[in-house]
């Protein structure tokens, strides 16, 4: 009896550092997926419009009552890698204790609240492929609008 031997393609990825992700120059937004680079495009002006609006809403109710930050584009490193940007994110005070200053490259762990505004552009695929439930959503929320 002959053994038949199937060889295994070799997958050479790139693993992007912090830094390399940030010193991409070309004008784009990137977001790193199960260690894919992706291009998320850019925005137009009612785009960035609707996330200014959002932003002044949320920093009215945040900042008085000092419950934590609101970030604009800023990436999280998540637990299995992904590096996600979402448009708007607030991150609660009790999640930033220990930090003497926000870091200049990526947050460790995913926001409290992410926001995305949607494009026309964007597919469902897009969007669904973003969206990550907590597996008991009522233990995790911690809900500072309520």
């Amino acid at each position: 009896m002959q053994t038949l031997t199937i060889p295994t393609p070799v997958t050479d990825k790139k693993i992007w550092t912090d830094a390399e992700l940030m010193a991409l120059t070309d004008g784009n937004c990137y977001e790193l997926v199960n260690g894919e680079l992706v291009n998320m495009g850019n925005s137009g002006a009612l785009h960035g419009y609707t996330c200014s609006l959002l932003v002044m809403a949320l920093m009215n109710y945040i900042l008085p009552r000092q419950l934590g930050i609101i970030l604009d584009s800023t990436a999280f490193t998540m637990k299995n890698g992904n590096k996600r940007s979402p448009d708007i994110s607030f991150v609660s005070k009790e999640k930033l204790q220990g930090l003497t200053e926000l870091p200049d490259g990526f947050l460790d762990g995913s926001p409290d609240l992410a926001i995305e505004v949607l494009s026309p552009n964007n597919t469902i695929s897009e969007i669904d492929q973003k969206i990550v439930l907590p597996k008991n959503p009522i233990a995790y929320s911690n809900n500072p609008m309520t």
